[in-house]
């Protein structure tokens, strides 16, 4: 039931005393509102979270939920609306991912504290925000949820602090005015929920980001929540001293952190800064085109990089994974490092799959970790993290053994030392066994905000001797009360008498009317109801006093044992998080080795310098695509980018002939290769690659007003700007968007300007269906021609999807457009067409009348395209069925004849 606070009865009907603005309940409300203007505040009455006036009338719509009044006899009811505290929860992550605030304001004083007349006390204990998630249960175990503090210092520089509060991930980094891109780059990569900016910066930096983040929350925090020396709570690797716009950013979040979720700095994660060049920068048109995280299609992670490469067994693992990729690494030492870590579990299968095994009941620590340190964590919290950290004495002993044997499995005389990139967990044994002793193992639910009131039973038995002397007095009571129905009924010769207990009035004996005339005269009337009477004794109170004192008692102290566990659950945050975070590393490194050693996959070598070679690779999504589908006909081709010789390769080849999953899956090779992971390749050499850029497919952006040849051009601006000579620079189809003439000419001076600009000169991957572009290789010492190779067969073409050296001189674009289902008389037409321009190739085609009107193409003289005669069609559908590899010269005479025949006439079949 919802608690009827501060209501007032039979009060005389006044319009001042009918207000129902004026009940002490209300004016608690505006008070406690008026501190969180701009919040939803979850409003605690009993069971249920309620709203009032116009945050009621706005959460209705957003929760889907009923908008009613409070006293609706008034003479100004109050909209209100309501959830119930146990399913609270995934409402208020409902708001947060809309972009809004909610403050859960709960009871902080028990109902009976000072009589049921009084107004129970309320505080809000802490404020949800879209980058500040409360409960972490029910967000995407793969996703990051970040909050990000922003500022721009007077000489332009920038700094950034991002936290991810459902897993503790705490990081920093800052850059030089030069470095505007790179940081409006890390912003996207990240996809904070919230930024965080001062007043004065607001409006510029949200001008930066708002076409690439539209639906980011914006919230402006006070200029001096961005000084370092204002921070109460200085976390490992903060530097209050520090003048850094990383730090300066990161006291901007401390402070939030202060004023919503105060709780949270008691065990402040540590904050680990880093510098934007240490990785590669894979920006939002790579990670699009490529498709690593979300697919063209529908935007799901199905059909993607993250979805072939995440074989991780726990979900920290899985967002290391994604991490790793989002973050290619430059240093060919630490690629090396992660690289042997792999190695060595792929080496070693049947202690992979057991390394797998112990891994799985680990579960989520992070945010399990996340859960048990908050206010309103419950036993099965604190359970939930018992039950994973004593799991981890399971993983250290595979690995262990892992290091005492060999590739075979045989045991080794002598221990092999584990790679430096594979962590060795070490367990957090006392807060296991702790945790152990003091919980039952499947404790009873909690309901959030209760804090314990009135359960017990999830505190094991000989952990507190205080606690099992309550228990056993509340129990010898309640063994008393159960035999006193017996005794009662053979004392007063009432065989229906019952003993009853109620919450609200407790234990009674409960008598039918029909016997009250034996009643003894001991017996006091308690409660009154149709059909019985229920009534107390002197005895039965005195044991009733007790039992329910004990009971109380009892639960008191098991709340304080409860909040004593929590606190040393806080105490050891910093290293049960230092262990989630290895343990994760170590779930990521055993999901790439399961990847490589079931696909086929190999070591590539990474070193130093420009050099580009890939031998038999394929594209990972297509290839598991194909097998899925029961097709195992990938055609892997090779790629040599050599920076002595021709580091640039124009592509041709006809539409469907792979050349788009080829570029694809050089930019995934190498991404691959530079994250640690090995390569879907027989062989692979890669120099470190700076920036993999890539213009790949075709795209519009409307609501900005954008044609897709405009982001065409945009996105190949930006790849001319800020391409290096230690770039990877994929381009297909520049100029596509435009006419014949003006799409070759700016393709042409693309080709030239990274060919010629001194310095440049990337290693390149340039597809098109300009084919005078091939003539450039005679005239560019860096350029080298390759095409696709496709076979004629009458008029259809057989795809080999093999990449050859030369040019192609055709698209068999026509060809193509049959097969995509364009009806035959429009084909027959378009072949009309193409034989008529490729005779007047000399003709300007930008005068395309004129062409029509001389004469060139002749024109039909009908509005409807020509059909074919039954005879006809039906011959081209024989052919079209034909097995030219199979016939005899015998039987194809035959049919050339019946089929010649068949045409003359004009018969059909």
């Amino acid at each position: 039931m919802r608690a009827p606070d501060g209501a007032r009865r039979g009060a005389s009907v006044t319009p001042k005393a009918t207000s129902a603005l004026e009940t002490p309940m209300m004016k608690q409300y505006l008070e406690i509102k008026a501190k969180h203007p701009n919040s939803f505040l979850f409003y605690r009455m009993g069971d249920f979270y309620e709203l009032f006036l116009e945050d009621a009338r706005k959460a209705a719509p957003l929760l889907e939920i009923t908008l009613t009044t409070r006293d609706k006899g008034k003479i100004d009811p109050v909209a209100m609306c309501g959830v119930p505290v146990h399913s609270a929860d995934a409402y208020v992550k409902r708001l947060g991912e809309l972009g809004h605030r909610v403050a859960i304001c709960e009871q902080v004083e028990a109902p009976s504290s000072g009589g049921a007349s009084k107004l129970m006390r309320r505080e809000v204990v802490e404020v949800i925000t879209p980058g500040l998630v409360g409960d972490p249960q029910g967000i995407d175990s793969r996703t990051e949820v970040s909050l990000v503090a922003l500022l721009i210092d007077a000489e332009g520089g920038f700094g950034l602090a991002a936290l991810d509060a459902s897993t503790g991930d705490f990081r920093g980094t800052h850059g030089g005015a030069e470095a505007g891109t790179l940081l409006l780059e890390e912003i996207e990569r990240i996809q904070p929920r919230e930024i965080l900016a001062a007043p004065s910066q607001r409006e510029r930096l949200e001008a930066l980001v708002r076409e690439s983040l539209p639906e980011t929350a914006w919230t402006e925090v006070p200029e001096q929540s961005f000084e370092p020396r204002t921070a109460r709570v200085c976390p490992d690797g903060f530097d209050r001293e520090a003048a850094g716009t990383e730090m300066r950013a990161a006291a901007a979040i401390l402070a939030y952190l202060e004023k919503n979720q105060p709780a949270w700095l008691r065990h402040a994660p540590r904050f680990r800064s880093y510098a934007l060049t240490e990785t590669m920068v894979v920006d939002t048109a790579t990670r699009t085109h490529l498709e690593l995280f979300a697919n063209q299609e529908d935007g799901s992670r199905r059909h993607t990089l993250i979805e072939c490469l995440d074989r991780a067994v726990t979900p920290p693992g899985g967002r290391r994974i994604a991490r790793w990729l989002r973050y290619p690494l430059l240093l060919p030492e630490a690629i090396r490092e992660r690289q042997d870590a792999v190695a060595f579990l792929a080496e070693r299968d049947r202690r992979r799959q057991r390394l797998a095994a112990a891994l799985a009941p680990v579960r989520d620590l992070e945010r399990l970790l996340a859960r048990a340190v908050r206010p309103a964590a419950t036993p099965r919290d604190l359970v939930a993290l018992r039950a994973s950290l004593a799991s981890v004495p399971g993983v250290c002993g595979e690995l262990s053994a892992a290091a005492g044997e060999d590739t075979s499995g045989e045991w080794l005389t002598g221990a092999v030392p584990l790679p430096k990139a594979l962590p060795l967990p070490e367990p957090e044994g006392a807060l296991t066994a702790r945790l152990e002793a003091a919980l039952v193992d499947n404790p009873p639910e909690l309901p959030r905000g209760s804090r314990g009131a009135g359960t017990t039973g999830y505190i094991r038995e000989g952990f507190r001797s205080e606690l099992d002397v309550l228990r056993k007095s509340a129990s010898k009571g309640r063994d008393w009360i159960a035999g006193l129905e017996a005794r009662e009924r053979e004392r007063t010769g009432i065989p229906t008498l019952k003993a009853r207990f109620h919450p609200v009035h407790g234990y009674s004996l409960e008598v039918a009317k029909a016997h009250l005339a034996k009643i003894p005269d001991d017996y006091e009337r308690k409660q009154t109801l149709a059909s019985v009477e229920r009534y107390t004794t002197p005895g039965l109170r005195e044991i009733e006093s007790d039992v329910m004192g004990a009971q109380e008692r009892a639960a008191a102290l098991e709340r304080e044992i409860l909040d004593g566990l929590r606190n040393e659950v806080v105490a050891a945050a910093a290293p049960v998080r230092m262990l989630a975070d290895r343990l994760a590393d170590l779930d990521a490194t055993l999901g790439l080795a399961t990847v490589a050693r079931e696909e086929a996959w190999t070591r590539p070598e990474v070193e130093t310098g420009a050099v580009l070679e890939i031998e038999a690779g394929r594209h990972p999504v297509v290839e598991a695509l194909l097998r899925s589908r029961g097709q195992d006909d990938f055609v892997p081709n090779d790629c040599n980018l050599d920076p002595a010789s021709a580091p640039m390769w124009i592509l041709t080849g006809p539409n469907m002939s792979g050349k788009s999953t080829y570029l694809r899956q050089v930019g995934l090779i190498t991404l691959l290769a530079q994250m640690g992971s090995w390569v879907p390749a027989e062989r692979a050499r890669i120099g470190v690659v700076d920036r993999i850029f890539t213009r790949v497919g075709a795209s519009d952006r409307l609501a900005r007003g954008e044609s897709t040849f405009m982001v065409e051009m945009r996105e190949t601006a930006q790849i001319l700007e800020q391409a290096s000579s230690a770039s990877l620079v994929i381009l297909d189809e520049i100029g596509r968007g435009t006419s014949t003439y003006d799409g070759l000419a700016i393709a042409w001076s693309v080709i030239e300007y990274l060919h010629d600009t001194e310095g440049l000169c990337p290693r390149t991957l340039f597809a098109t269906h300009y084919h005078e572009l091939t003539e450039l290789a005679e005239a560019k010492s860096k350029v080298r021609n390759l095409h696709f190779e496709a076979r004629e067969w009458g008029n259809d073409v057989v795809f080999l999807r093999k990449l050859v050296p030369g040019g192609a001189s055709r698209s068999y674009g026509v060809q193509v457009a049959r097969l995509a289902g364009l009806p035959e008389a429009v084909v027959e037409r378009a072949f009309e067409i193409l034989g008529q321009l490729e005779s007047a190739r000399g003709v300007e085609l930008k005068d395309a009348p004129g062409v029509a009107t001389q004469g060139l193409l002749p024109l039909h003289s009908d509005s409807a395209a020509p059909r074919r005669s039954a005879a006809e069609a039906a011959t081209l559908e024989e052919l079209r069925g034909l097995d030219a590899e199979r016939v005899t010269p015998f039987d194809a005479l035959a049919l050339l004849a019946r089929l010649s025949k068949r045409v003359k006439d004009g018969q059909a079949p």
